[in-house]
This record gives structure tokens, sequence and C-alpha cells, in this order.
């Protein structure tokens, strides 16, 4: 594992440009050092008798035994129990490193020459000498010694420091905290427009990377707290888990900035910063820990509780109020991480048997790159790794990152599906209630047609029975019982045959139309009048549809007016009669009127509870004219003899002819 890291590590940096090729860059990879006993933080201002403590001006004496190394150079950190025993904090270890550069390297003064140091790190300052003069220097100081920026590439620009066409001496000085070692990697020199892709591709990948994706990771988890606060009531259980991802993001974006601060520093101690760093971390191990049992269903209820106990103790035992020498024992407390990143391999590992499924898969390889790349950072840190190269624990939540991106992807594919199988369910539940509604509509509408089918036969019955079998039943009695000669047979036929003729009337469409159903009557019964010696005037005008006027409905017309015109005839003694239409309103209601008028005699009906026994007919008249809704009335004419109007309605206001079974007689 820790070749394929390396080889990865090695992968990397060589895509990300920190390889250089050989052209007029200058890369230096050796250096002479000598341990100075000064025991002073910070570097001084120049390489002069004036500015040097007098341990340190021993850097420009020429018989000063300087050691050759290779660059890059690294001291490991004592040993845990020694550098409890002879830490001393106030006093520190200086170490003077010198290289020679030479002249082609300072070739183009005039363009820019820059000198690009890709790493160094301890606990301490560093300061940076061209020519004599202090080119760069760490932040930090004899108060927080770590605010140095580890992480961040130094760029240098060597105008005006160094003498064009001539080599340069660079010295640098590192004042570290005895015991915790340091590192100094390899330098390059060389033009600047040659030297800055690297530059800044060594700072993408060291720092502005990592920024971009904590940047994203939080608003990713912005995003998820969105959700948690949006149904955290009605969906408490499920949604728990995007709090759980909103925390732990936190939390790592608190860890990570250890690798992001620069030598500016924070407004902070460094041991408390330090401290916050660690526990963050912690804290989003036991929140990754939840979480990750939430995703795969799992239930590990003691070490779900022990965990949370396990950061609160660590979280007051690190405190740097109990460490005197807490800034040397950094790395040491790292290792209190391992035991959640244990129980996290285990719950991992576990629900991946569990499931087996590609998603526990990855989880469980992702979950596996967790500790060598906790171990190679630790390495790096303890400088028995490629010093050069990248920390990767600032990567380790982009397989979480991802993770969280499936879920969601996972959950909204899921809703989609859902939705999709839900609109099919609903679509063919539609479609089966349309086949019902139109197989019912069918059946209704087979049913209406019986049922008016049945209805016109018993009103046909009803109608032949009381018209026409109830007139031939009359003229039967009237041969049997009258003397032959005064009875007028034809004529009684000849009425038996009108009101047959009648009752098929009604049965043809007149939509709507109570001219052309008038029209009807005058063709069956003018014959009829004018046989009679009647003259028959028609004084008809247009009228608007009645959209009631059905076949019940027109049968009815048909027999009030042949009752009113049968009477004239037997009864009046007239000789002229006036049939017309008008439209007229009734109390307000709009409708048509039919009025008849002869020359007979005048005609007053009398009231309903005053007609003789054997006067039905007018009875019926009546009795079909409230079916209709519709009003009847006799008036003496303005000259001489009746007047009949019938009103009718435009519009029905109910329908009471179904109830009404009239029994008609001739009279």
């Amino acid at each position: 594992m820790a070749l394929f890291l390396k080889a990865l590590v090695a992968m990397v940096v060589a895509w990300a440009g920190c390889a250089l090729p050989a052209a007029a860059q200058t890369h230096v990879t050796e250096a002479l050092v000598w341990p100075s006993p000064s025991t002073a933080w910070m570097p001084p201002q120049a390489l002069d008798a004036a500015a040097l403590d007098a341990a340190d001006r021993a850097v420009l004496d020429a018989a000063t035994p300087w050691q050759p190394v290779a660059l890059p150079h690294a001291r490991p950190r004592a040993r845990w129990g020694g550098l409890g025993q002879s830490l001393r904090v106030d006093v520190p270890e200086v170490l003077w490193y010198r290289m020679q550069l030479p002249a082609e390297a300072l070739d183009g003064m005039a363009e820019g020459v820059r000198l690009y140091l890709p790493r160094w790190q301890t606990v301490g300052t560093l300061g940076v000498y061209v020519g004599g003069r202090l080119a760069w220097q760490s932040g930090g100081g004899d108060g927080d010694r770590l605010w140095n920026g580890f992480n961040h590439p130094v760029w240098i620009d060597l105008g005006g420091l160094a003498r064009p066409g001539g080599p340069a001496q660079v010295h640098v000085r590192m004042a570290s905290l005895p015991g915790v070692g340091g590192m100094l990697s390899s330098l390059w020199a060389g033009p600047a427009q040659e030297l800055l892709p690297s530059w800044r591709w060594r700072t993408f990948w060291q720092t502005s990377l990592v920024s971009y994706w904590r940047a994203g990771f939080l608003m990713l988890s912005l995003f998820a707290l969105a959700l948690w606060f949006k149904y955290r009531r009605s969906r408490r259980d499920e949604v728990r888990l995007f709090l759980l991802f909103f925390v732990m993001s936190a939390c790592q974006s608190v860890a990570a900035l250890l690798f992001l601060v620069d030598d500016e520093g924070l407004d902070v101690d460094f041991a408390w910063f330090s401290w916050l760093t660690l526990v963050a971390l912690l804290a989003a191990l036991v929140c990754m820990f939840h979480f990750l049992c939430r995703v795969q269903g799992q239930h590990w209820p003691r070490l779900g509780r022990a965990l949370p106990l396990y950061l609160g103790v660590v979280a007051v035992l690190t405190l740097p109020t109990w460490w005197s020498a807490y800034l040397a024992l950094v790395p040491l407390l790292r290792l209190l991480l391992a035991p959640a990143v244990l129980a996290l391999l285990v719950a991992v590992a576990v629900g991946a048997w569990r499931l087996r499924s590609r998603s526990s898969l990855m989880l469980a390889v992702w979950a596996a790159m967790v500790p060598p790349i906790g171990l190679h950072d630790m390495a790096m840190q303890s400088y028995r790794f490629d010093v050069e190269g990248v920390y990767l624990s600032p990567y380790v939540s982009v397989g979480l990152f991802m993770l969280f991106l499936v879920i969601v992807f996972t959950r909204y594919s899921r809703a989609q599906d859902l939705a999709a199988r839900a609109h099919a369910t609903l679509a063919e539940r539609l479609a089966a209630q349309e086949r019902e509604l139109l197989q019912a509509h069918e059946r209704l509408r087979l049913a209406e047609r019986e049922q008016t089918l049945l209805h016109e036969r018993q009103r046909l019955m009803r109608e032949m029975h009381d018209g026409v079998g109830s007139s031939l039943i009359s003229a039967l009695r009237l041969v049997e019982e009258a003397p032959a000669d005064t009875v007028d047979v034809a004529q009684m036929l000849r009425e038996c045959i009108d009101d047959l003729k009648l009752s098929i009337d009604s049965l043809e469409p007149v939509h709507a139309d109570l001219l052309a159903l008038l029209a009807a009557l005058r063709f069956r019964l003018g014959p009829r009048l004018e046989g009679a010696g009647l003259a028959l005037r028609w004084q008809v005008s247009d009228l608007p549809p009645l959209p009631w006027l059905d076949a019940q409905s027109a049968l009815h017309v048909l027999r009030i007016l042949q009752e009113v015109l049968t009477n004239i005839v037997k009864h009046s003694g007239a000789d002229d009669i006036a049939v017309g239409t008008m439209e007229a309103a009734r109390n307000g209601m709009p409708g048509v009127q039919v009025w008849v008028r002869d020359n007979g005699r005048p005609f007053i009906p009398p009231v309903p509870e005053a007609l003789p026994p054997g006067r039905r007919g007018l009875g019926n008249v009546r009795s079909r004219a409230r079916a209709l809704g519709a009003h009847c009335d006799w008036q003496p004419a303005p000259a001489r003899g009746t007047e009949f109007t019938l009103w009718l309605p435009l519009y029905k206001q109910r329908e009471n002819a179904d109830t009404l079974q009239p029994t008609i007689s001739t009279l």
C-alpha cells in the first residue's frame, strides 16, 4: 500500500507540472548544513556582523565545519519518550543551509528570475537569504511558531538580490523546537515564465484545490441542512441523515484549515487552533460513522454511544492548558484518531459484507484507503516519507462527497421512478375508470332508451285506450242503444280516426317548433271543420322554440286544441274560427300564446268544482295545461263569440307531465 501511495503521489506531482524539464532552470539538490548554537527564534535581517548574534556569526567564517547533504533534507523527530524529557520550548534548535546558484540560473534578470521552494516544514521559523540579504521569512515568532504556512510553496523574486551574470549564494536558517525535527525540499531557480506553471500547479494541488473542494463540500452541506430544516418534523428519522452530513462537513472544513492557513495565521493561539482542528477531525469521524451506519442500515447502539463519549474525553484531555509542550506533541495526539478510524472501518466492512452491493463495495474500498492515507500523511509529517509530496488527508472527503451525491441521486431517481410508476398507475386507473364510465354511460343510455320506449308504449296504449278506444266504445254503445236514424256513425268514426292521427302526429319530431305542431293539427282537422261548414282562418306569427316540447308535451297541446275545436263545432253554432299565435309574458315569465276565436254563442266555463259529471272535456283541458305548466282561459270575444287562450312557458320550471295521467273522453 505504501508503494502504491508513493506511486500515486509521484504521478500526481508529475502531472501537476512539479517535475520541470531541463531548460534554463536550475534544480538545486545539494546543500551544506551547519547546526548553530544560537538561541534566537527570528532570523536576522542580513548576513553581516552587525545583524548576526555571536552564535550565528560563524556562518560568515570560512573555518566553520559545513557538512554536505542531499536535498530534500529531513531531520527526524526524536522518540516520544526522549522528546518529553529533553523538550525546552524557549530554546530553539537552529540549522543553517548553504547552497550555490550557478550563473546560468540567473540569466535573464531583466525578464525576472525566481527562486521556488516547494515545501519546508518544522515547528518554528524559516529565513531565506540571497546574496547576504534577507529575501523571505516565515510568519510567527516567539509566540505562534506554527503559523508558517508549511503547505504553501515559497516564491521569491530575485530581482535586486543577486548580481546578473554571476553565481549567487543562498542561505536558509531554520529554527525549530528541540526534538521536533524539520524538513527542507530541493530548490528551483530560473526565469519566472518557466517556473510559474510549476509553482501554480503546486499551489493548486496543495491549497487551492482543497479550498475549492471544501467550499463546494460546505455548500452541499448547507443544502443538506436546508433539507433537514424543511422536513425535520414530517420526516424526522429520514432527514436526520442530512443533518449528520452537515455537521460532518462543517467539522471537516474546520480540520482542513490546518492545510490552508498561510504564514499570516489567524487571530488565535496556534495551540488552541491545533486542538480545534484535532477535535473537529475526530468529530467528523464520529459523524461519519453514524452517517455510514444510516446509509447501510446498520445498528451499533453501544459503539454509537461510545464514540461521542470518547470524543468528549479526548476533547477535554487534549486541552492545551494541560500540556506545557503542546506544540511538540501535536503529531502524537493525532494517534488518538485511530479508535474512531477503526470503528469506521469495521462498520463499513460489515456493511459491505451484509449488503454486497456495488455502492457498499465502493464505500468499503474508500474506507480502506483512509488508514493508508492517514499513515502517509503522518509519515510525511514525521519526515519519513516523500517530503516533497502532497498531503492527501484533505482529499479523504472526496469519497464521502461522491457518496452523498450518489445518495441524493439515488433518492431522487427513486422518487422519480415512484412518481413515474404512480403516474402510470393513475393513468391506468383513469383509463379503467373511463372505460367503466363509458360502459356505464352505454348501459345508462340503453336503459334510458328502453325506458323511453316503454314510456312511449305506455303513453300510446293509454292514449289509444282513453282516446280512440273510448271513442270507439262510445260509438258502439250509441249504435247498439240508439235508433239507427239518429246516429251519425260516419262522423263518430271520423272523430276516432282524427284521434288516432293526432296520436301518430305527436310522435313526429317537431324540434321544439310549436308552429310545425299547429300545422299538423290544421292538416288533420281542417277538412273536418270545412266539412262542418266552418271557415278556418290562420293568423300565426313566428315563435321562439320551446326546448321542452317533446312527444308527450306535443300530444298534450294537440289534445287541448282538439278539445277546444270540437267543443266549438258541437256546441257554439259558429261558422267562423280564427287561430293565431303570439309571444306573451305572464307573471314576468317569457312564453308564447295560442288563441282560438269563434263567432258563436258565448261560452263561460264553470269552475272545476261545478263541472257536471258527464262534462269531463274541460277537466282534461285544464289537467293537460297543468301538466305543461301552461295556463288556459276562456273569455268573451270583442264582437261576438268566445276567445280561448293557451299560454305556454318558454322554459319549464319543473317537469310534472309524468306525474299526471289524465283520462280523456270524447264529448
